[in-house]
């Protein structure tokens, strides 16, 4: 009896981490992750839009790395559109909770990661306009404000796929960024829908279109193997618009970022060689 009595208990408790793990949201589970990696929580104000920062406390470091993520789950089953973009596991904040070369910070989007309920959060924010003026502006502004608090004296600028496209767009309302550098990022917009027969991304700014300014140093990473942001679209960006870039063997979309980030920043920083 006291036998059958354990495997009850065993099986209740299955029960109900399975039920917490599937009853959980996006959002949940990502500030989870970011506890696990020592990484507070807190809602920073853009431009008329809300932002969710995942950072550990500030360092000594002068140098700050801000993250910025992809475009999280902003349609279900291809067909349709999400009520919450949130993704449920994020790369952009495991490229931030691996880098030890900086104060490094994840900056998350307008309506992701609980604030979908918030004012101006409407669907166009993560499909149609997901790269608008708007939603750039907010991030800039956002950006700054991390800047000024945590007294930088250098800023890099990381996305990690539509991350990267922000972290492009995001350079006409900032001044002080020493660097951005992308990781199988959207940088033609309208290539990539076409590619895709996605519809087209019409209240969106497309990176491609823009004028980048000289004085910062851009590095761009492609996967070989990545059919989700092919690497020739990189190379028609770069081929326009100029900066580093490396085509990473094997890698696709999302492996094998986070196995060698640490390498990589470094190759991206000049302080070594990824591979």
């Amino acid at each position: 009896m006291t036998f059958l009595n354990g495997v009850f208990l065993s099986l209740r408790i299955c029960l109900l981490i399975f039920m917490f793990s599937a009853c959980s949201s996006p959002t949940q589970r990502i500030d989870a992750t970011a506890q696990k990696y020592g990484m507070e929580k807190q809602v920073l104000m853009g431009l008329g839009f809300k932002h969710v920062v995942y950072s550990r406390p500030p360092s000594k470091a002068e140098v700050l790395h801000i993250y910025l993520d992809g475009d999280g789950s902003p349609w279900l089953r291809g067909r349709y559109i999400a009520s919450d973009p949130t993704p449920t596991q994020s790369l952009g904040l495991s490229l931030a909770s691996l880098d030890t070369q900086a104060d490094a910070v994840y900056l998350g989007r307008p309506c992701y990661l609980g604030l979908v309920n918030e004012p101006g959060c409407n669907e166009s924010m993560w499909t149609s306009a997901r790269y608008s003026e708007a939603l750039v502006r907010s991030m800039a502004k956002a950006a700054d404000s991390l800047i000024a608090a945590r007294g930088a004296k250098q800023v890099r600028l990381i996305g990690y796929s539509g991350g990267g496209s922000l972290a492009m767009l995001m350079l006409r309302y900032m001044e002080k960024v020493d660097a951005v550098i992308t990781i199988a990022a959207n940088l033609d917009t309208r290539a990539w829908t076409s590619y895709h027969n996605y519809l087209a991304l019409t209240d969106s700014l497309n990176p491609m279109d823009n004028l980048f300014p000289t004085g910062i140093r851009y590095w761009h990473f492609a996967g070989s193997d990545d059919d989700n942001v092919p690497p020739q679209h990189l190379s028609a960006f770069v081929a326009k618009h100029g900066g580093e870039s490396q085509v990473i063997r094997g890698f696709d979309h999302y492996c094998c970022w986070s196995e060698r980030w640490p390498s990589l920043l470094s190759t991206a920083l000049g302080h070594g060689s990824g591979g």
